[in-house]
């Protein structure tokens, strides 16, 4: 009885080990945090953003491309010189890259309605995900990122992408 039993246990353990094995690549794949890459950023995003609370906020359009290239437009409202609103428009030409945890870095050169430039870059965390298809990339829903230079308008920018899933 005692043989049968230590036979059962190791019977048990080495299916265990099998079955393990067999199922382990899929199980790191969905685990938190683990699986994100540039094919995670596709599609068009509705952007939001804010300069020290709301000093001037932001909104417009992102378009990242998977591959590591990323567009955008964007209309600032900003307070002016004596309590006025003024609009900046600017778009945008960057890259990004995406660790696979979904924490990553966009790097944009801006350009101005007046052809004036300037560079910024962005370290982001996705927040929120899609359902994955099949082994492909995790898809970004929703993006947090903060600006590490000061603003045109403010020295804290904070931005929100969210994918706008109809427009891919």
């Amino acid at each position: 009885m005692k043989k049968s039993l230590s036979m059962l246990t190791a019977l048990l353990a080495a299916l265990s080990l099998v079955l393990f094995h067999t199922v382990e690549p899929d199980l790191r794949a969905e685990a938190p945090g683990v699986g994100f890459d540039l094919g995670s950023l596709r599609g068009s995003y509705g952007t939001v953003g804010r300069a020290d609370g709301s000093k001037s906020v932001s909104v417009g359009v992102a378009e990242f491309d998977a591959e590591g290239g990323v567009t955008r437009f964007v209309r600032i409202n900003a307070s002016g010189q004596n309590g006025e609103r003024r609009l900046i428009d600017l778009t945008s030409v960057g890259t990004y890259t995406v660790d696979p945890d979904g924490v990553g870095v966009i790097r944009f050169t801006n350009t101005f309605t007046d052809n004036s430039t300037s560079d910024v870059t962005f370290d982001f965390v996705i927040r929120t995900t899609g359902k994955r298809r099949g082994r492909g990339s995790l898809p970004a829903e929703t993006i947090f990122a903060l600006q590490r230079e000061a603003g045109v308008t403010a020295s804290l920018v904070e931005a929100s992408f969210t994918r706008r899933s109809d427009l891919q």
